[in-house]
């Protein structure tokens, strides 16, 4: 009944493993790291009260959060500011390209075309294969920190990584119906991967432009990157309504999109 889920699981399985072991390597870094620089916490928010604005603004970081008295702050800015979006990133496409596109690289395209199965349900049970591999992954890349903090006998706030995994499961929830889209659309994993990747960058730099001229600044509702912001998710616990209605909105929709190309495209080039 699950055939084509199975199959993911047991294609994709090893990479699930490798990112979240990645992810929690890191986590043990910078917990591992956090009593030094905690003791040393007066000293870096002096530093930090000397850098310009407009660097938190290209990182999306807001700076009266910024701190390294706690955990959450300390890794809001170290971990989920820069390193953790390029792991979710990745992982999402790679798992997004897999629907279609990998079995017409491989050649076994027209197999699975002629295989007495919709091509709906091909699609939709490895669709939410990768999205419950991507649910499993903010599990770990994110609640993994506890653990290790309990290890490191550093105090926490459950209630801030619950906020955080919901804001980056959203987030990258929105990047795999994107990847999920091109890698429908187009026949080559390059050039699939390069439109989701060129989108992305895309995205980023407006947000980044956007924060930095106040005439251009309605630009950044176009970019998942306004709507996903450490600092926010990890050290204020808040998220806003509508972000939840624009990712989730975007998710769906461009999963439909990508459903019925799919049931309509030629899947022999």
């Amino acid at each position: 009944m699950f055939v084509f889920a199975t199959r993911m699981l047991r294609d994709k399985w090893k990479s699930f493993v490798i990112y979240a072991i990645a992810a929690v390597a890191f986590l043990e870094m910078y917990i591992a790291l956090f009593p030094v620089v905690h003791q040393r916490a007066n000293q870096f928010d002096q530093v930090i009260k000397t850098f310009p604005p407009e660097i938190f603004k290209a990182m999306n970081i807001d700076p009266s959060s910024l701190s390294f008295a706690n955990i959450e702050s300390y890794l809001s800015s170290e971990y989920m500011s820069f390193l953790w979006p390029i792991l979710a990133i990745i992982f999402a496409i790679s798992l997004a390209n897999y629907i279609s596109i990998n079995e017409i690289d491989k050649g076994t395209i027209e197999t699975l075309a002629s295989l007495p199965a919709r091509r709906s349900k091909v699609f939709l049970q490895r669709y939410l294969t990768g999205l419950l591999m991507l649910v499993g992954f903010c599990i770990i890349s994110l609640f993994g920190a506890i653990p290790l903090a309990i290890l490191h006998n550093t105090d926490y706030i459950v209630e801030n990584f619950l906020t955080a995994a919901v804001g980056s499961f959203l987030f990258i929830w929105a990047v795999y119906s994107l990847a999920t889209l091109f890698s429908v659309i187009f026949s080559e994993k390059g050039k699939s991967t390069m439109a989701s990747g060129g989108v992305l960058i895309l995205m980023y730099v407006v947000f980044i432009i956007s924060t930095l001229k106040e005439s251009i600044k309605d630009l950044q509702y176009i970019s998942f990157f306004n709507y996903f912001s450490g600092s926010d998710l990890l050290v204020k616990n808040s998220y806003p309504e509508y972000a939840f209605l624009v990712l989730g909105g975007f998710a769906t929709l461009s999963t439909l999109i990508a459903l019925l190309w799919f049931n309509r495209r030629d899947l022999s080039v």
